[in-house]
C-alpha cells in the first residue's frame, strides 16, 4: 500500500494509491462505511494499515473516484512523535565533513517538528548559517509503539519507508561538531513525503537506491546495502534505549549530500518509495519595527 498526505480546499486528506490515481481517506470512508483515520498519524497509531489495505481491495473501483490533476502533497504529517536522525551511516557522507566514519556507535541526533515540510515547499537558508547541504535519505516509519526490539524483530514494528531530504548547516557543525542539534534544528530542514510505502511493496530493501539530486544532477547515490548500519538494525538499537513511539520517523543517513543556494531545486529520489522534490529560497529577515 502506498499513502501520501493531500493538501485540499478544506484542509488535509490522506490519499490511497489505486489503479488510475489517488483516492482520498475520505471517500474510501464514505464508500465502505468505515472511520479510518482520519490523518495519516492517525492511521499509523489505531494501527488500521492492513485493515485499510483490505477495505480498499475489497471496493470496485468504480466506488472511489480519483482526484483529477496533479496531486498537491502534504509532509506525511507535521508533528512525528520522534524524528529521528541516523549521521555518516554511508562512507561518502563522512568523507563530505573531512571525519572518521563511526564504528562503534552510530551518529544520531533529534529534531523539532518545526523543521517539519512537504514535497513542493521551500527549503529556507537561514542568516546563521553561509553553506547549508541537503541529503536524501531513506525514512523508516514505525508503525507500533515498541523497545527493546531485536534487528531481527524489527520488521514487525515498522508500518512503512518514506523519503526524506535532510538539511545540515555545514558550517555549524566544522565550528564545533557538538553543534549537531543545533545544525539540523532550523525551520524547514527536514522534509518528508510524499508517500509512505509499506513493507510489503519493497521485495529487497538491501536493493533500495537512494540519490540526492541538485539542479537535475546526481550528486551521490548507494543502496541500502552499503549502509555501516542498516534500518533494521538500527531499529534495534535505538528501541534498546528508549520508546519508539508509532509514528516515529527514523531517517537512516545519506549516500552523499549537496550543497544549495537560493533558487535550486533538490530532491532525494528512494527507488519503489518515491520522489522527493524540494525548492531552496534565503529566509526574509525579520521585519524592523523602526
Amino acid at each position: 500500500m502506498r499513502l501520501c498526505t493531500l493538501r485540499t480546499d478544506t484542509g488535509e486528506d490522506v490519499g490511497v494509491s489505486v489503479p488510475g490515481g489517488i483516492a482520498s481517506l475520505s471517500a474510501v470512508n464514505a464508500a465502505a462505511g468505515t472511520g479510518y483515520g482520519p490523518t495519516m498519524l492517525d492511521l499509523i497509531q489505531k494501527g488500521e494499515g492492513a485493515a485499510l489495505a483490505a477495505t480498499v481491495a475489497a471496493l470496485p473501483a468504480t466506488a472511489l473516484p480519483t482526484a483529477p490533476g496533479a496531486p498537491e502533497f502534504g509532509p506525511i504529517y507535521r508533528h512525528p512523535p520522534k524524528l529521528w536522525g541516523v549521521g555518516l551511516n554511508y562512507l561518502r557522507h563522512a568523507d563530505d565533513l573531512g571525519v572518521r566514519q563511526p564504528t562503534d556507535a552510530p551518529g544520531s541526533y533529534l529534531r523539532p517538528s518545526s523543521t517539519v515540510i512537504g514535497y513542493g515547499d521551500d527549503i529556507l537558508l537561514p542568516s546563521q548559517s553561509q553553506r547549508v547541504t541537503a541529503e536524501a535519505e531513506l525514512g523508516v516509519v514505525i508503525g507500533t509503539t515498541c523497545s527493546d526490539v531485536s534487528p531481527e524483530d524489527a520488521p514487525s514494528v515498522i508500518f512503512g519507508y518514506t523519503s526524506v531530504l535532510d538539511m545540515t548547516a555545514e558550517d555549524v557543525i566544522r565550528v564545533n561538531p557538538r553543534h549537531i542539534p543545533w545544525a539540523k534544528a532550523f525551520d524547514t530542514f527536514c522534509s518528508l513525503g510524499p508517500w509512505v510505502v509499506t513493507p510489503d511493496e519493497i521485495p529487497d530493501l538491501s536493493a533500495v537506491r537512494i540519490s540526492t539530486v541538485v539542479n537535475g544532477t546526481t550528486i551521490a547515490s548507494n543502496q541500502v546495502s552499503a549502509m555501516m548500519y542498516d534500518p533494521h538494525w538500527l531499529v534495534g538499537y535505538f528501541s534498546g534505549g528508549m520508546v519508539l513511539e508509532a509514528g516515529t520517523v527514523i531517517a537512516t543517513g545519506t549516500p552523499g549530500a549537496g550543497v544549495i543556494h537560493d533558487g535550486d531545486t533538490v530532491e532525494a529520489l528512494v527507488e519503489g518509495v518515491g520522489e522527493l522534490r524540494n525548492t531552496v529560497r534565503l529566509k526574509s529577515g525579520p521585519a524592523s519595527g523602526r
